[in-house]
């Protein structure tokens, strides 16, 4: 639980925190809209129904990017602001690449702005998080299995291998800079 010095801190960081993170970028999106600036997003498991949304509207989960920090408060900007400072630099490139100019002077930006892209997803996250229980999973299996651990009640002796493990979300945030 957050403590605020005053009612004040606590609405001012209300009004000011990011909300809102994007793991597909606005500036990315942008370019694909069309007349009225809308894209046509099609849902995975809807894929015959278009939903017409603002690139604000698509590709975002709320607090997505937060993460604790070691006084308890949450820091809703830190990730949201590193991504920005290449997403900024995004639209500039696109007309770059439109305009067949070279952009040899901007690869890494373009590089980091492409894993970025394969890092920040939610597919990415949830398998790093699906591999973490995995390894949760092992780990007791081999703990068992070297009697490190009581015997089980009678009948649950594959209990361990039915166990659905949670895995701290922000484990897979730190996860990214691996990916």
């Amino acid at each position: 639980m957050q403590a605020w010095s005053s009612r004040y801190d606590f609405m001012l960081w209300f009004i000011m925190a990011k909300k809102r993170h994007h793991f597909l970028p606005k500036a990315y999106l942008k370019p694909f809209c069309d007349e009225e600036g809308k894209l046509h997003v099609y849902r995975k498991d809807k894929p015959e129904q278009e939903i017409r949304l603002s690139p604000d509207n698509t590709g975002f989960h709320k607090y997505y990017y937060s993460q604790a920090t070691p006084s308890g408060r949450r820091d809703d900007d830190t990730l949201e602001d590193l991504f920005s400072e290449y997403e900024s630099e995004w639209p500039g490139i696109v007309l770059k690449f439109r305009a067949r100019e070279n952009v040899n002077r901007h690869l890494d930006t373009i590089c980091a702005f492409i894993g970025l892209q394969r890092a920040r997803v939610p597919a990415a996250r949830d398998a790093c998080e699906r591999i973490l229980a995995e390894n949760v999973k092992a780990t007791i299996r081999r703990m068992r299995d070297q009697g490190d651990l009581p015997p089980l009640p009678f009948g649950l002796g594959d209990l361990f291998d039915h166990v659905d493990v949670a895995i701290d979300p922000h484990q897979s945030i730190h996860a990214m800079s691996y990916s």
